[in-house]
């Protein structure tokens, strides 16, 4: 292993050295001159003159050039090479290629190879995902008692949905309670780039409870009654059939582990069969409890709620006139 010579020690025993050399040379000046041939000092016996004493770095005398380095703390000294310069200009630079990469998706424009979507997160205060076993063509969302305006984080909430399964038998109407959803916009961020409200968004994985019932055919739509007291859910089928279902009892449940929902809460309270084998999308609830339905064959039926029946609805069999074309929205 090779000796390493500290450089602040070398200069600090050359500035002492000529420190000695100057201090002799003016010792040797005072001294007043003696005749040629005189001793001018004794032995250590004290019966003889010693010589001169000579300096041997008398004329050694040299402007030393002292290099100020940087150490670290166990005093090792470091040399400026300029890396971490460079290692800083690279960053940079591969930040700002990035950045130049990164571009606003628009519908229609075409991805290349090796492209792929990514969401930003700092667009949504929330963002959460969710796959159900068939696609849904429809949801709405139901009331609860949690609060009109709440915005503290996490979330909980209750929606519905209905399914389009490659076999009619197969579909299903789906109530979900989701709960445990935190703000989501700071999850891009990196730690030093938030602020100490964002340090406090947990990234915990939401959960998500279901409750099923069957449903003959596929669903168009979905629209529920917004009222926390009787939250009814209207699914207008493939088969020109619009089926009511009260979702009450199912949501209790979810507050209630372990609960059995009967079987009769599992089918419909009601089917409107006014618009026959013709299938459509269009319908929408009044607060009373009164459903507008339109199919795609211009017509646009009424049903009331009435609670002097034994089936609490009644759906009019005259569609209103004067709309000729299929009915896309009420």
């Amino acid at each position: 292993m090779s000796k390493r010579q500290n450089p602040s020690a070398s200069a600090t025993c050359e500035v002492e050295k000529t420190k000695v050399s100057a201090v002799s040379a003016k010792s040797n000046a005072d001294q007043p001159e003696k005749p040629a041939g005189s001793r001018g000092g004794m032995d250590v016996d004290g019966d003889a003159d010693m010589g001169e004493f000579e300096d041997a770095f008398e004329d050694e005398i040299e402007e030393e050039i002292m290099v100020e380095r940087e150490e670290d703390s166990d005093g090792v000294e470091m040399l400026d090479d300029g890396e971490g310069d460079d290692d800083e200009e690279e960053e940079e630079e591969d930040e700002e290629v990035a950045e130049k990469k990164r571009q606003v998706y628009l519908p229609g424009d075409l991805l290349g190879e090796g492209e792929v979507l990514q969401v930003d997160n700092s667009a949504y205060h929330m963002l959460h995902t969710m796959t159900a076993q068939w696609p849904c063509l429809s949801f709405d969302f139901v009331p609860d008692n949690l609060g009109n305006s709440r915005s503290m984080f996490p979330h909980t909430m209750y929606a519905v949905a209905g399914t389009q399964a490659d076999r009619a038998y197969k579909n299903q109407v789906i109530l979900m309670k989701w709960s445990q959803l935190h703000r989501t916009i700071n999850d891009d961020k990196s730690d030093e780039d938030k602020d100490d409200d964002d340090i406090n968004d947990l990234d915990e994985d939401p959960i998500l409870e279901t409750k099923t019932m069957r449903h003959q055919g596929g669903v168009n739509r979905v629209r529920v009654l917004q009222s926390y007291q009787s939250p009814l859910a209207a699914t207008w089928a493939d088969t020109g059939k619009v089926h009511i279902w009260d979702t009450k009892k199912l949501m209790n449940a979810f507050e209630t582990p372990g609960t059995q929902v009967p079987a009769a809460a599992q089918q419909p309270l009601f089917t409107i069969a006014s618009h026959g084998h013709t299938e459509g999308y269009s319908m929408d609830w009044n607060p009373d409890g009164r459903l507008l339905t339109g199919d795609c064959g211009s017509n646009i039926y009424l049903t009331t709620r009435r609670n002097d029946t034994g089936s609490n609805f009644v759906a009019d069999r005259s569609p209103f006139k004067g709309h000729k074309a299929s009915v896309e929205d009420l």
